[in-house]
């Protein structure tokens, strides 16, 4: 369970695996002061997400010192022998992945939720421990800015135009 809620936020990273043992190193220590006030989900899902919040900034702050060149985006899987849609959903979810990491951390975290994830705002106010109109300004201001991006990118441009994304 953890390791899901990991990879939804995160996608298809390099970190996924380290995040998720660091999160599940944090569930561990705190799972005695679960109450059960809350699903044991929320509970996973909160340390899953600070746990990811802190990589977030922790790679903003390195990134500020050196600098990656703007156009660096993740290269597509090399084709495969197979189902082609197959191969461009995954080109499309990799491409996704990457628009959203360059969402600020907090509105990535609540579209994450959201969108993929289909988590109610009350939910999620729960796990980022914020009120719930604040979870719906970041949703609404992060929704915005995906938009932006991904209508500038051939991948979703259609899409987007056509509000099927």
């Amino acid at each position: 369970m953890v390791r899901a809620q990991v990879r939804s936020l995160v996608g298809p990273s390099a970190e996924l695996e380290d995040l998720t043992q660091s999160a599940l190193e944090q569930v561990l220590q705190a799972i005695d002061g679960f109450e059960g006030r809350s699903e044991l989900s929320t509970f996973t899902y909160r340390i899953a997400s600070r746990v990811v919040m802190n990589h977030w900034r922790s790679l903003r702050r390195y990134l500020k010192r050196f600098v990656l060149a703007e156009g660096d985006a993740p290269e597509p899987e090399a084709g495969r022998a197979g189902d082609p849609t197959l191969f461009v959903e995954r080109q499309r979810a990799a491409r996704l992945h990457h628009h959203l990491e360059r969402l600020p951390a907090d509105q990535r975290m609540v579209v994450v939720l959201a969108d993929l994830e289909d988590l109610p705002a009350s939910k999620i106010a729960l796990i980022v421990e914020c009120p719930e109109p604040t979870v719906r300004s970041r949703l609404k201001r992060g929704r915005a800015d995906l938009a932006r991006r991904l209508v500038r990118d051939p991948m979703f441009a259609e899409d987007v135009k056509g509000g099927t994304s």
